[in-house]
């Protein structure tokens, strides 16, 4: 969720005041847009983790091969996105922890930013 003092600062005034001061600052530096940039980042697990679907399961103990077998292994993973004020865009960026990604597995767009 969003935290309460960040909601708080969301409204008008302060919001109006930051984008007055960039203003000031991009005028007073004389910068142009293409050099303006806005990036971001989110962050995923991938495999396991303690958080599961919720969905519960009843089996007999002569339908074994119905268990759902899932990995403990919990990956993390940061993607960067970034935007330029002229509406340019790069591709994402993928930061991987490094344990169990192969780099020779993996086939990535020469645009994309992979780091492991």
């Amino acid at each position: 969720g969003l935290d309460p003092k960040c909601a708080a600062a969301f409204n008008y005034t302060t919001v109006n005041n930051y984008f007055e001061a960039l203003k000031k600052v991009i005028d007073k530096h004389n910068i142009p847009w293409e050099n303006i940039y806005n990036m971001d980042e989110k962050g995923l697990q991938l495999g396991g983790g303690r958080k599961g679907d919720g969905q519960k399961y009843f089996y007999s103990c002569e339908d074994w091969g119905n268990y759902k077998i899932r990995s403990a292994e919990l990956e993390l993973v940061t993607v960067i996105e970034s935007c330029c004020a002229d509406g340019t865009a790069f591709m994402p960026g993928f930061v991987f922890a490094g344990k169990s990604v192969d780099i020779n597995n993996i086939e990535v767009h020469k645009d994309i930013w992979l780091v492991i």
